[in-house]
């Protein structure tokens, strides 16, 4: 038979006991790796309206570039790169989400889907953004060359420069994270 894989099944001991019904009763506990995140609860949520708002920047960035109706929004290698930028955007928010519920002393699972998903989230929207304009400047490259069209270029060419909005929103988002999640503190478990 195979079961579910489950990363996190390490990190948890269980114990049988008898409640006050007599009934057998599994009791989980968490010994798994602990982060402790270097500010207190206040600083926390002060923390945790940035977060928040370079989500917004990214995702607004993204927006503003699907409302420009280039010529390029017609073919399909340029969309689909374009599209798929909006996967690690809103992942993001499910990050911020979590890393609002939890504490500032986290378990490995919140702190895998709280603030490294963040992290992970701005990396693989500045990678998708870079692809997504390599993917446009060649249709710019061909458009100009061979088929000699000028018609929509200025559209084409901002459109082709709000990949840095959205590549600067994440990077800004970087730096942020480097100047406050720096300082988390890893209990190792054993």
């Amino acid at each position: 038979m195979i079961g579910l894989h489950n990363k996190y099944k390490e990190d948890y001991e269980h114990v049988p006991e008898v409640d006050g019904k007599g009934r057998f009763r599994d009791r989980f506990y968490y010994t798994g790796d602990i982060y402790l995140l270097p500010f207190d609860e206040v600083y926390k949520k002060k923390t945790y309206l940035p977060c928040i708002g370079f989500g917004l920047l990214m995702l607004g960035a993204l927006l503003g570039q699907g409302l420009l109706n280039q010529p390029s929004s017609k073919t399909v290698w340029v969309v689909l790169p374009y599209l798929a930028q909006f996967l690690p955007a809103l992942f993001y928010f499910l990050g911020v989400m979590e890393y609002g519920m939890a504490g500032i002393r986290m378990k490995k699972p919140d702190y895998e889907k709280g603030v490294q998903r963040m992290r992970y989230c701005a990396i693989g929207l500045i990678a998708l953004s870079l692809i997504s304009a390599l993917a446009d400047g060649v249709y710019l490259i061909r458009s100009l060359i061979q088929d000699g069209r000028t018609v929509g270029m200025g559209r084409e060419i901002l459109y082709f420069a709000c990949h840095g909005l959205t590549i600067g929103a994440a990077l800004g988002f970087g730096v942020y994270y480097d100047r406050i999640f720096s300082g988390i503190t890893h209990e190792k478990s054993k």
